[in-house]
């Protein structure tokens, strides 16, 4: 059940490769083919210039080991507009590979690009068994405020790990430890008379590789790893603050946004165009918020790296796409020249562990809309295309909001749902036609479950709809016929979306002689759920929470009496409850599943139980309604 929406992947995958920044595969636990023997990252905080008067210096050293045959690595070093690659130095049999040559360009991913990630890669080639290649790598970050996180685990087993700070008296910097329980980490401190400056030097040995999973929780919540967070500093030439507490974060944000350039004058017809059929303030709220939804195209995701500076609405405008900065400050100047109280909000999406009480630039990765009226504060995310107003996706429900207000701001949080606001309803009334069951049969979609399906039928061309839609309703089975498809519009999802058709099922009964069976449940979701736990390193983390409710009535005929009918079943956890029911009433029998996801994070000390829960579920799919002829 991978209900993720393709913007969603795409950031997820961005996401991974940044907090992880060394390789862009991760190996296989089993595979020690290609081993790293030792990996050492030494920063140093030195003077800058007048423009960046502190800057990091990273020195890197890694040396990967071939184990058993042949391999070969390949390595991508990322930077941005805020740092620079000065040197990489390949050496290949403790010879330096000259005809190695680093390809330095623009990162992308399909069509998604992100204008300001830049990439340096290479392959490192591993010749035999036995044989050790290594690279050297410095590399400049010119404000340290954009040093943000440094992870123990690579993609690949490291014998050793050493992760050095050298901070100079001068610089202020809280380095935090973060998730080191469960694992072994030698700290030591030294202080450096001759640079006055304090030593840190963190070290791990036996580090499987990182296990990049589907369906996981952000790194921030899973690996060892050091928060740095840069204060401020007082060299001889003058205090420079940086983020000493979340006012400076906000100051250096509201900074940024002030000199955004945006033009009301082009703005503002557009607006009242948007909202000329619209009659009361929500709904010319819901009809601008709307329009960003569906006319401007999300193209990149920015996980808290660089480029916090908003592009200007006229030239998202102009461009019909943008970044979530660029979307939530269209969004907002929208709304401002229509007279509504419109702000920018910083906010970190579920897949980061942390929240504002800590001052740093990992602590959002997602820019949204605010709008106050009435006193009540609406929040817009235009990059979720088909949700509707006030509603919100799972990855913000419950996170902390830092919402602008002039010079200063306020922290809010975005509400939270239950598994109400993301139904699927399917309800059939068939009867017996032959060996056939023929009927109608009704869906409501809503929240994120409307999401999910117009997020799949908006990427079919419109004269394949039809076609497409049939297919995901039947599920591609060519016994399932269905006529007659009527939908609510697919381009309003501030409602449920229904749908409306006929259905036949084609052999669905089978028999010998008196004796007919019917299995009643043709779609068995999440019958295939179950979880490999002798493979899944990490807690499995659902898109959203989920309310799944499908309802059949069968209507029987005069000459078949039910002689055996189901059991059903029924489980309720902490995370999620499952419930099949079977009843016969009058002439009908009354079939009911209820499959509800409550809590989208399932602990792996939850798998055991998940999977005889999912293994019940699936087992009771089998079971057969047994008829016999009067």
């Amino acid at each position: 059940m991978n209900t993720y929406p393709n913007c969603l992947r795409k950031w997820w995958m961005f996401a991974c490769i940044a907090m992880f920044p060394l390789h862009l595969c991760a190996q296989d636990d089993d595979d020690r083919n290609i081993t790293i023997r030792e990996m050492k990252q030494r920063y140093e905080f030195i003077t800058g210039d007048k423009d960046n008067p502190v800057k990091v210096r990273e020195n890197a050293h890694t040396v990967y080991r071939c184990n058993e045959y042949r391999g070969a690595v390949r390595v991508a070093e990322f930077y941005d507009d805020k740092s620079t690659i000065d040197d990489i130095r390949i050496y290949v049999n403790n010879e330096k590979a000259k005809y190695i040559k680093p390809e330095y360009r623009y990162y992308e991913v399909e069509d998604f690009f992100f204008s300001d990630m830049h990439v340096a890669t290479f392959v490192l080639p591993l010749e035999k068994k036995g044989t050790e290649s290594y690279f050297d790598l410095v590399r400049t970050t010119h404000d340290p405020r954009y040093l943000t996180s440094v992870y123990f685990h690579e993609g690949y087993y490291q014998d050793l790990k050493e992760i050095a700070f050298a901070v100079p008296r001068w610089m202020h910097v809280d380095i935090k430890e973060m998730n080191f329980a469960g694992f072994q980490v030698k700290k030591t401190v030294e202080y450096d008379k001759k640079t006055d400056a304090d030593i840190y030097v963190y070290t791990m040995t036996n580090l499987p590789a990182r296990a990049d999973e589907s369906m996981s929780r952000g790194p921030s919540y899973i690996y060892p790893h050091l928060l740095v967070c840069s204060k401020y500093a007082a060299p001889k030439t003058g205090r420079v603050n940086f983020f000493n507490s979340v006012d400076d974060l906000y100051a250096w944000y509201h900074s940024l946004v002030q000199t955004i350039g945006n033009d009301a004058t082009t703005i503002k017809p557009l607006a009242q165009s948007i909202t000329k059929n619209a009659s009361t303030d929500i709904d010319k709220i819901k009809a601008v918020y709307n329009w960003v939804q569906e006319n401007i195209r999300y193209i990149a995701f920015e996980d808290g790296i660089a480029g916090f500076r908003p592009a200007k609405a006229q030239e998202v405008l102009q461009k019909k796409y943008g970044d979530c900065k660029g979307m939530a400050n269209l969004t907002k100047e929208l709304l401002k020249s229509l007279g509504y109280d419109a702000r920018l909000c910083w906010i970190g999406t579920n897949h980061i562990a942390y929240d504002y009480s800590i001052p740093s630039l990992s602590v959002d990765n997602h820019m949204i809309c605010g709008v106050k009226h009435e006193g009540k504060l609406y929040f817009l995310d235009a990059t979720e295309s088909y949700i509707g107003f006030n509603k919100y996706a799972e990855r913000i429900q419950g996170r902390q909001v830092m919402v602008e207000d002039g010079d200063k701001y306020f922290i809010e949080r975005i509400p939270l749902a239950t598994s109400e606001q993301n139904a699927e309803y399917e309800k059939r009334v068939l009867r017996i036609d032959g060996n056939d069951l023929a009927g109608i049969t009704e869906h409501r979609y809503t929240g994120e479950s409307t999401e999910f399906l117009l997020t799949q039928i908006h990427g079919i061309k419109k004269e394949k709809l039809q076609d497409a839609l049939q297919s995901y309703l039947s599920e591609g089975k060519t016994q399932c016929a269905i006529n007659n498809l009527q939908t609510s519009s697919l381009h309003d999802w501030n409602n449920d979306l229904t749908m409306k058709y006929d259905v036949q099922y084609k052999n669905a009964i089978t028999g010998f002689g008196n004796d007919l069976y019917l299995e009643l449940d043709f779609r068995k979701e999440m019958n295939d759920l179950n979880i490999d736990t002798t493979k899944r390193k990490t807690d499995l983390l659902f898109s959203f929470k989920r309310k799944l409710v499908h309802e059949t009535e069968l209507q029987l005929p005069d000459e078949l009496k039910v002689s055996e009918l189901p059991k059903g079943m029924k489980v309720s956890r902490d995370n999620y409850d499952f419930s099949v029911s079977y009843e016969v009433k009058a002439n009908k029998i009354l079939y009911r599943k209820e499959l509800i996801i409550k809590n989208t994070h399932l602990p792996k000390t939850a798998f055991g139980q998940w999977n005889d829960d999912v293994k019940l579920l699936a087992k009771n799919y089998l079971q057969q309604i047994s008829f016999t002829k009067k």
